[in-house]
């Protein structure tokens, strides 16, 4: 029995992980929803970008935060949004704000994104507190906001007193992308939407992302589609009749029979891409191609969409990914390979013969700074893959010469970057 034990162990273990969850609590906050409450303008939200101290916590969120501004369009609707991204223990906050009367309300929910705790969150932002210098734009210095306020646990009323001080504006100085890894987390991170998925697009900027990193898969009609792995799965899906490989069924076929784990289908390429530029505030998208004989697809509607975001003045930049041998080959079969925008994650050699844009090595070998040099010598950025331990996002970006981080953890990117000192 003995020699059993560790695959017992791993059953258990994967048949209970997946019974776990971390729901986004009920947001419900009567004073949020009185008769006289506003949405609050983007403009205003902006005003309170900066660099926080954590002045009352009955919990640990570190001594400081980031809050940042974001969007998300769907449909007609423009939603706005607060996150707070917290220095110790990677947690965040995630509000919309009203103005009610003389005071500005914020009401959204906490996480920690190593475990499942979350809960609701209510802040207010009186008058005296800076509320008549957002409306009035006045502009921000040292203690000129104060946000205070109460979170709680999942969904008990909030209880426990959080406040947070204006200390300074955030860092805005050489550029960085903050990348989500699967279009901003993984099933397992236990996020609100699947990996993948346009739902999980919609939220990425949120966590603190600029930019995506998505995969791509083809169809058996030659569909370019976003699926992490090859085969159809109960790790990514809810269980279904259909088994195999994605490429052994069409579109349509995947649309009707397949559910993504945490809710979704499974999206096309283009719609993916529509979401970024159209409904997104995001600038960088890194196309991981896992599929061969469709990068000439892959190509039309990286050139379509970086256009449709130029013309409507956006800058998005779409890289294709080349992660192997035979994915250079193809690459470099392309015609006017050298003028298209795309990525290695080969050696510097192999970056340069296929003129690629940037230059992306994994975080396990390390910090790499005279090849990080060297490829930047070239013209090159160098964006490392896939770090999420904390300890480890805080050396690289304080040790590290790289020009972005592949991450499920955005929100501990976002606040090592922001708080850079000015």
């Amino acid at each position: 029995m003995k020699k059993f034990y560790p695959l017992l162990l791993l059953f258990l273990f994967v048949s209970c992980q997946e019974l776990i969850d971390a729901p986004v609590p009920s947001l419900y906050w009567e004073r949020f929803e009185a008769a006289g409450a506003r949405p609050l303008s983007a403009s205003a939200l902006q005003q309170l970008e900066g660099r926080y101290q954590v002045q009352v916590a009955d919990d640990d969120f570190g001594d400081s935060a980031i809050v940042k501004w974001t969007y998300d369009i769907q449909g007609k609707d423009t939603s706005h949004y607060l996150s707070f991204f917290c220095k110790e223990d990677v947690r965040y906050f995630i509000l919309q704000g009203k103005s009610l009367g003389d005071s500005i309300l914020l009401n959204g929910y906490w996480r920690n994104v190593e475990n499942t705790k979350t809960g609701k969150a209510h802040f207010v932002i009186s008058s005296r507190d800076g509320a008549f210098a957002v409306h009035s734009g006045a502009g921000a210095s040292p203690g000129s906001f104060y946000i205070k306020g109460r979170y709680g646990m999942f969904d008990d009323e909030p209880q426990k007193e959080i406040n947070f001080r204006y200390d300074r504006p955030l860092y805005s100085g050489v550029p960085f992308q903050i990348v989500a890894h699967r279009g901003g987390g993984r099933n397992n991170d236990l996020l609100p939407a699947s990996e993948n998925s346009l739902e999980m697009i919609h939220l990425a900027s949120r966590f603190g992302a600029t930019g995506i990193e998505i995969d791509v898969q083809l169809t058996k009609d030659s569909m370019p589609v976003l699926f992490h792995d090859a085969n159809l799965n109960d790790r990514l899906t809810h269980k279904t009749g259909i088994h195999g490989t994605i490429d052994s069924y069409t579109f349509d076929e995947l649309q009707r029979d397949v559910v993504l784990k945490r809710g979704g289908k499974i999206p096309t390429l283009q719609d993916a891409l529509h979401t970024v530029v159209y409904n997104t505030p995001l600038q960088f998208v890194w196309l991981d191609c896992k599929l061969e004989g469709a990068l000439p697809i892959i190509r039309g509607l990286q050139k379509r969409f970086m256009q449709e975001a130029m013309a409507i003045g956006r800058n998005v930049e779409i890289v294709i990914g080349v992660p192997d041998k035979e994915m250079l080959r193809q690459f470099l079969a392309l015609p006017g390979f050298a003028g298209i925008p795309s990525l290695c994650e080969l050696e510097p050699d192999s970056a340069k013969k296929m003129n690629a844009k940037i230059w992306a090595p994994a975080w396990a070998k390390g910090l790499q700074t005279e090849d990080v040099q060297a490829a930047q010598a070239m013209g090159m950025r160098a964006i490392t893959w896939t770090l999420d331990a904390p300890r480890k996002i805080k050396e690289y970006m304080r040790h590290g010469r790289f020009n972005g981080l592949t991450t499920n953890r955005s929100t501990a990117v976002a606040y090592e970057y922001y708080s850079r000192p000015l």
